[in-house]
């Protein structure tokens, strides 16, 4: 009944896949430790809450960052825009070859304050390496992808701080062949778990309840409004994802050496971190403050927030930065919710902050059911509390994916075979005319 365990090579991968995804939670943990260590040096350690009141010496350090951004690509070789890590869990392929230089650049764009978060690295450092060590043990195709897709997992398990949270993010944006599913998913628990095994035992636990907020009893008339908020976020992933169309066309249209170009979108996240300072960053630290502060900022002031983090993190891709969508994408969610909270203060702030939270990165990065896991480990809501939020990453994924409200990056198919993945590389490895 289950073939796959008795496969010699399904033994071996599983066997990969535990070094692999110590190797990755141990990268994932030095980036993460720099770009900490980065940051405390050159940002106050509480930022300012309200607008206009960040300091005018921020937009001199992100401009800073960004030509080095740009100088660093440069130096370094790195592509204008390498595939980044939603293409690299899709295709389940990372280029060894320009990882560690791409992971500095990476690095660089985070402590500089760009508009994106660390999963960019994670997933870089624990697919690349598996990649390397797939060729060097000359493995087959189907192989070396289950392996990239276990380093990858063990790069997000630790940095989640969630490793069952992890293989479903990777295999839901992977969707590997469903007769090879167990294949990929064991491997990739392996993965995850020996990698959060790194941080746990270093840091401890990261995301548990890390953005908690007070409860609420679920009423049944919450599951309707969850199809609201689901409508609500389907308009925010649009806007997200309308807004990084017209960054990149305006990047281009310029017409500037890519060193200009990252160092005037460097120039324009300090000027947007100046009149919103919690735009700043992934957004991790400043969601927790957003939560806290939240009645003192008002509804405008989220608001504006939301609208300046979209518009922050379409620059930062745009014009050389590299970093992951995910935690700025949370931030974006989390803080519409609040906004909601405050404009109709009879919605329980758990359900519209929950809600929302999944519902725009579900949306957004085409992961809507481990996003409704997200939203029981990060909220701390039980079990029945996560229906509504599962109602509206359901509404708002079906509104912008099935209802085509803004269009979705070309997939590459995580092979079935070594046939479908040599058809694959031959489309790819071909020469633009």
């Amino acid at each position: 009944m289950f073939p796959f365990a008795r496969d010699r090579r399904f033994w071996a991968l599983v066997g990969y896949a535990a070094p692999l995804g110590l190797f990755a939670g141990a990268a994932g943990l030095v980036f993460v430790t720099v770009v900490r260590l980065g940051t405390d040096l050159l940002w106050p350690e509480d930022l300012a809450l309200g607008f206009l009141q960040g300091e005018p010496s921020w937009i001199l350090i992100t401009t800073a960052a960004g030509l080095l951004v740009g100088l660093l690509r440069r130096w370094l070789r790195v592509t204008r825009d390498p595939s980044g890590a939603l293409a690299a869990m899709q295709s389940a392929t990372v280029n060894w070859r320009t990882a560690v230089q791409t992971v500095i650049v990476s690095g660089v764009s985070l402590i500089g304050g760009a508009s994106l978060g660390p999963f960019d690295a994670g997933t870089r450092a624990g697919g690349a390496f598996a990649e390397w060590v797939s060729e060097r043990r000359g493995l087959p195709e189907d192989m070396r992808q289950v392996n990239t897709l276990a380093g990858i997992s063990g790069g997000i398990g630790g940095l989640l701080t969630a490793p069952i949270l992890a293989s479903l993010l990777v295999l839901e944006i992977a969707r590997p062949d469903a007769k090879r599913f167990y294949t990929f998913l064991v491997p990739n628990m392996v993965g995850a778990i020996f990698g959060f095994l790194v941080f746990f035992t270093t840091v401890g636990v990261g995301f548990l309840r890390l953005f908690e907020v007070p409860g609420f009893t679920l009423q049944p008339w919450h599951i309707a409004a969850g199809v609201g908020l689901g409508a609500v976020a389907a308009v925010i992933a649009a806007l997200l994802g309308t807004t990084l169309r017209v960054a990149r066309h305006v990047a281009a249209s310029l017409r500037l050496h890519p060193v200009a170009l990252a160092g005037l979108g460097g120039a324009v996240l300090g000027v947007i971190g100046v009149a919103f300072p919690l735009t700043l960053a992934s957004g991790k630290l400043q969601l927790t403050a957003t939560i806290r502060d939240a009645e003192t900022l008002g509804a405008a002031m989220l608001i504006g927030i939301v609208v300046a983090k979209v518009v922050a993190m379409a620059v930062s891709m745009a014009t050389g930065f590299i970093g992951g969508p995910v935690m700025p994408t949370l931030f974006i969610g989390g803080t519409a919710g609040l906004a909601i909270n405050q404009l109709v203060p009879d919605l329980p702030v758990a359900l519209t902050f929950s809600c929302l939270l999944v519902a725009v990165a579900g949306a957004t990065l085409k992961a809507p059911f481990s996003m409704v896991l997200l939203a029981a480990y990060t909220v701390g809501i039980g079990p029945i509390e996560t229906v509504p939020a599962g109602v509206a990453v359901v509404t708002s994924y079906l509104l912008t994916s099935g209802l085509g409200l803004f269009g979705t990056p070309r997939r590459a198919p995580v092979a079935v075979d070594d046939r479908a993945a040599e058809e694959y590389a031959d489309r790819t490895s071909a020469p633009k005319q």
